[in-house]
């Protein structure tokens, strides 16, 4: 019950010093209307984590939502930042570079981040699902609202939302004139440019909206051979039309380009135990803060991606009917050398994600005529096809691994919510769910003569690769023996999701509120490379119940916003991304890896005192293997406390302006990135405290700040910011090599900092 002596302690002291503020502070009751910049009480927070917007203080759910103004103050500009932002979530970056991440929520954690997984963490834009993580850590430019919703989500939201889910909404083009200009500039050549423009084209009929940004650094570290290592330069391009062809037909358009060409991740060599790691290793161990690489290659990856999303409302009378169409379309052509040495261990000399996703979903939501019955039913399509292709040079030989999944997912849906008695309401919500998964292998080998099996792959003359082998036909699979592929079987999913719940209004502002949730993610084929049948052996779907119990109020005239939730589940048939050989070729694959049992609780608090805004959020969570090959070991990818505080601070100049002081901090305990242990034929090998360490970052704490000062009677506002202003020198991730002694990290980001200009007309 260690979480919940946690949550006696940290709860308290996050929120009774800012209860025992707001009565200092009391003030009259303000009007309904108040905002946050009436000084009179803290505005309402509008979310649509129910699909359809509602007062964030009247939801069921454990959310976190940030408006416009609140994304910019706290910097919020990826979904990254976003994450640092929210409790009980957890973020790690992919081998690749900085365009997408890894998500976990309350300890559900994805099993891999190749196509043939699906994510734990849904991220919805504009309703539509990003099925993959690439291009997920996208820009949140000229963004309306962003949430983070905990818990499973799969009645209203479907798509492997097992952990929970990301709902960004974009501004959409508006019937007013105006639009806006930003300039930042800061350390490492850091440059930003936006710029963003609304139009009405008709009166009220037709309007366009635009959105144009760069963002471009210098390397955050060194390659001591070829110079920037982890930079950025990035375009993106955003249109929107508005039609509202009657008063009840509305028609939004929304098309999106983004391109990036950066150089790989800041990958380092951390950890080599000597005596037991290759002493080949020890000339290029990084120490500890070290910002150069000693990597063997440094690719320049590439990536585009362009979506197009439709959105058509009708007003029927007794309903509203939404659709929702979706397609984008993904190309990512890079590599990377994972181990940060010149050595060729972990060389992926060429990896490339191409693919395309499409959706459509319908949504009908009405109110019965005395608003005692609240309902939405609806019906989901969607299909992707990819091909993740990687050219691996593995210690003696080259590699094609490659892999082209179809994915198809289709539902249906309905959720009521009925008010049994006055303030007293009842949610009922299922899905029916069928995911068909098909696939296809390709995996030729390439031998390279031992006499050059230690020089780089760049240098290999014509005669060091030898006539391509195909291990399919070796393993007794049915194989294409010249292309050297294998297409395994169609496997098929099917479940029901479902959500009940209650909860009671005591008075405006106050919510409690019980509910359970069952979530699903289905399972699938397995990686590549597989050297016996059995690593083919497709992986089981996973399901989690959660009991969840919550409250939220106001308090103080609205100068108190409190939130609380603690949950309980039970997590099965867990998915996770298991080393089950490392000689001679290292082999990961997705293992059904029995139960986990969670609980933990979060709370989130903001306050105004006179003039001084603050915020806090605490997420505690305790996870455990119950049953399977992982059995009471550590549960990877989860920080078991995460908090975060902010505060806000104007001042209204005697001669005009305004002055903005900003600050925030936020901290996450230690995780370990990847399993303590791997699976050999004989069970568990648990690794040595050396390995574990190799595989774990510790806790730390970012911390940032913005002071920004708006000219009077003027929309022109010049800031100075500063991100992780401490210098905490921390992994993102690490790599897959600790059960040899030794380990590489990606480094994460640096100190940053530097001045903006930015004004609205």
């Amino acid at each position: 019950m260690k979480i919940f002596r946690r949550a006696l302690m940290i709860g308290p002291a996050l929120t009774w010093p800012a209860i025992a503020l707001a009565q200092q502070a009391a003030a009259p009751t303000p009007p309904a209307a108040a905002k946050v910049e009436d000084t009179q009480g803290l505005e309402d927070i509008v979310v649509t984590a129910q699909r359809r917007a509602e007062r964030l203080q009247d939801v069921p759910v454990s959310v976190t939502a940030f408006g416009t103004a609140e994304l910019e103050k706290r910097q919020i500009t990826d979904v990254q930042a976003l994450t640092q932002n929210a409790p009980a979530i957890t973020f790690s970056a992919t081998p690749y570079g900085t365009n997408d991440l890894i998500l976990a929520i309350r300890g559900v954690a994805p099993g891999g981040v190749l196509p043939n997984v699906d994510q734990a963490v849904g991220t919805y834009v504009d309703g539509i699902y990003y099925a993959r993580p690439e291009g997920s850590n996208f820009a949140l430019v000229d963004i309306a609202s962003a949430e983070v919703l905990r818990g499973p989500q799969g009645t209203l939201f479907g798509r492997n939302t097992i952990g929970g889910a990301l709902n960004v909404t974009t501004n959409k083009a508006s019937y007013e004139r105006g639009g806006s200009l930003k300039f930042a500039y800061g350390n490492y050549n850091a440059l930003t440019a936006q710029a963003v423009i609304n139009l009405p084209l008709v009166d009220d009929k037709l309007a366009a909206r635009a959105v144009l940004a760069h963002v471009q650094h210098d390397g955050w570290g060194k390659s001591a051979q070829f110079g920037d290592v982890a930079n950025q330069n990035d375009n993106f391009v955003r249109g929107s039309l508005r039609a509202d062809l009657s008063d009840a037909v509305r028609i939004d358009l929304i098309g999106d380009y983004y391109s990036g060409r950066n150089r790989q991740s800041l990958w380092v060599l951390r950890d080599y135990l000597a005596g037991t790691s290759p002493a080949a290793y020890a000339p290029y161990v990084a120490p500890e803060g070290s910002r150069v690489s000693q990597q063997g290659i440094n690719p320049l990856n590439k990536t585009q991606i362009y979506t197009l999303t439709g959105i058509a409302t009708a007003d029927l009378g007794f309903a509203e009917l939404k659709s929702i169409t979706g397609y984008r379309n993904m190309n990512f052509q890079g590599a990377g050398d994972q181990d940060g040495t010149p050595l060729p261990t972990v060389d992926v000399l060429e990896f490339e994600f191409v693919g395309d996703q499409f959706s459509q979903e319908f949504q009908l939501t009405g109110t019965s005529d005395d608003s005692r019955l609240i309902w939405v039913a609806g019906a989901y399509y969607f299909r992707e096809e990819v091909r993740n292709t990687g050219l691996v040079r593995a210690g003696s030989s080259l590699q094609v691994n490659e892999l082209t999944p179809q994915n198809k997912s289709m539902s249906a849906f309905a959720q009521l919510t009925y008010e049994a008695l006055p303030d007293l309401r009842i949610t009922g919500g299922i899905r029916y769910v069928v995911d068909d998964r098909d696939i296809k292998y390709r995996r030729p080998i390439f031998p390279i003569a031992a006499a050059f099996a230690g020089v780089v792959t760049a240098n290999l003359p014509d005669g060091a690769i030898g006539a391509q082998t195909c291990p399919y036909a070796a393993l007794g699979l049915t194989a294409d023996a010249a292309a050297c592929s294998f297409s395994p079987k169609r496997i098929t999913f099917k479940t029901v999701p479902f959500t009940v719940g209650i909860d009671y209004k005591p008075d405006t502002d106050s919510l409690l509120y019980a509910k359970f949730a069952r979530g699903y993610r289905a399972g699938g084929h397995q990686q590549p490379t597989g050297t016996t049948v059995t690593f083919f052996t497709p992986f089981k779907e996973e399901k989690v119940d959660s009991y969840e119990v919550g409250a939220k109020l106001s308090l103080f005239d609205r100068k108190l916003q409190f939130s609380t939730a603690a949950y309980y589940s039970i997590y099965d048939n867990v998915q996770q991304n298991s080393l089950l050989s490392s000689t001679p070729t290292i082999v990961i694959a997705v293992v059904n890896a029995g139960k986990e049992r969670i609980y933990g609780a979060e709370f989130e608090a903001t306050a105004l005192l006179g003039d001084l805004r603050l915020a806090g959020s605490v997420g505690l969570i305790e996870p455990k293997f119950t049953a399977g090959p992982y059995k009471d070991t550590s549960v990877p990818a989860v920080s078991k406390v995460t908090w975060a505080v902010s505060g806000d601070f104007p001042i209204e100049m005697a001669g005009g302006g305004r002055i903005d002081l900003h600050a925030d901090y936020n901290w996450r305990s230690k995780v370990n990135f990847l399993n303590v242990g791997s699976v050999g034929a004989a069970g568990l090998v648990p690794y040595s405290a050396f390995q574990e360490a190799a595989v774990t970052q510790k806790g730390y704490g970012l911390l940032a700040a913005r002071i920004s000062y708006t000219l009077p009677r003027s929309e022109l506002t010049l800031s100075v910011f500063g991100k992780n202003l401490t210098n905490v020198y921390y992994a993102g991730r690490t790599g897959s090599l600790a059960a040899a002694n030794f380990n590489s990290i990606v480094v994460g980001e640096p100190r940053t900092y530097g001045l903006s200009l930015s004004a609205n007309f």
